[in-house]
């Protein structure tokens, strides 16, 4: 017979000194879950597939309704060094407005004011803070899980290594490795008839003046007539050494995949360059040359079909796997609030998992109660997110009730 003590825990509760997650995936929310499990003294390691220096730098993300879960999660220390990786440190944090743009006038159709928090981040400078203290395991390409017979989990990588620990959390992103594990007949994205092609370029002091003078930070738009989409954002901003300020700013063009042959993306950079300058001919200055100011050697573009991935429900194997972030409810950028979602996730995540490490719930008891929260509120995030996408590119659909124009609301968890 077991002492009094074990008697008064859940059956399945983990020791202190035995429960261990695993984190599959570095990115944003890899990296807050992991330091939320550090903050509370809970056991983990977090595994990456790629190695520094080998994984895009990624485009700037933008912050608003979860930056207060993301700093109690992370912890004050760290918290306190989300500002040094903003765009534009000489911006205050609600500079600027939402501007959705005629671009074939340069009038805002749509001029809505920012949320009273909000913080455009360097994606690679904000990795570099919230990774601070973890023991990152880089090169670890997720082949395969394994259920123990004795309970928890075995994560297998192509390098031939493998880990154990209680659980295992999926945060590695679209294509999700462990997403195709929980759901192998489900895990594929949504397309959507939609294209892009993103770049990231360098604007003068002299080319960036008349464009911040629409909004210093981001701005989006469509042609009317030709369905052409517009999405500008700092990306960073650059002290020169005469004092004046330069930028590199994200610019993409996006349009409605009408005709799969001749709507296609081209295979090189030079061509897709071509292409982003021909579909913003008709846009109004200062609009055209962020496009047509574009180099055409420039080495690097970003071609994308638009996908999602609602969350559905899945088996978490009693708890011993779960998913957060992009890997459980990926979504278009078109309402900016899919890292937002996955930041929550993973804070609410954390809290599930301070329960278990206590010994207060099991660990079924605790993932479940998180999905619960998690599935609803991102499925319908990733549909809203969806319809932003495509009202973005039909001038008529574009009304104050669009999920492209609406308000960011912070879910009732938040």
């Amino acid at each position: 017979m077991g002492s009094f003590w074990s008697l008064l825990m859940p059956s399945n509760a983990p020791q202190d000194n035995g429960f261990k997650v695993l984190i599959i995936g570095a990115g944003i929310v890899g990296l807050t879950v992991a330091q939320g499990r550090r903050e509370n003294g809970i056991p983990f390691e977090i595994f990456e597939r790629d190695v520094k220096g080998s994984r895009a730098q990624g485009w700037a993300l933008t912050l608003h309704w979860c930056l207060n879960a993301f700093e109690r999660t992370l912890g004050s220390k760290i918290a306190a060094s989300i500002p040094t990786a903003v765009v534009d440190s000489s911006l205050k944090e609600d500079a600027g407005n939402f501007l959705f743009l005629n671009c074939a006038t340069c009038e805002p159709r749509y001029r809505i004011p920012p949320s009273k928090r909000r913080l455009r981040l360097h994606r690679q400078k904000l990795r570099d803070v919230i990774s601070s203290g973890l023991d990152i395991q880089e090169g670890k390409r997720l082949k395969a899980i394994e259920e123990l017979p004795q309970g928890g989990v075995k994560a297998h990588f192509t390098d031939g290594t493998s880990s154990t620990g209680s659980m295992i959390v999926g945060a590695d992103g679209n294509n999700s490795a462990v997403r195709k594990y929980l759901l192998p007949k489900s895990f594929k994205l949504n397309h959507l008839p939609v294209n892009l092609v993103g770049v990231v370029r360098h604007f003068t002091p002299e080319q960036a003046a008349p464009i911040r003078a629409l909004d210093p930070l981001l701005f989006q738009g469509l042609h009317p007539d030709t369905g052409n989409y517009l999405w500008y954002s700092i990306q960073e901003c650059i002290d020169e050494p005469d004092g004046r300020k330069s930028f590199d700013a994200l610019v993409i063009i996006s349009w409605f995949i009408k005709d799969e042959v001749k709507d296609a993306i081209p295979a090189t950079h030079a061509e897709r360059i071509a292409l982003m300058k021909q579909r913003a001919e008709g846009y109004a200055e200062p609009l055209r040359s962020i496009v047509i100011d574009i180099p055409d050697d420039l080495p690097f573009t970003t071609p994308l079909r638009l996908a999602d991935f609602p969350s559905v429900p899945w088996d978490n194997r009693n708890g011993q796997v779960t998913l957060a972030g992009d890997s459980g409810h990926a979504m278009t950028m078109y309402r900016g609030e899919g890292a937002n979602h996955g930041i929550l996730d993973a804070a609410l995540l954390v809290d599930q998992l301070k329960k278990i490490h206590e010994g207060s719930v099991s660990l079924k008891t605790a993932i479940d109660a998180y999905e619960i929260e998690m599935r609803p509120r991102t499925h319908a995030a990733v549909l809203k997110s969806r319809q932003a996408a495509l009202d973005a590119h039909d001038w008529d659909a574009l009304t104050e009730d669009s999920p492209t124009i609406g308000a960011r609301s912070p879910p009732a968890t938040a």
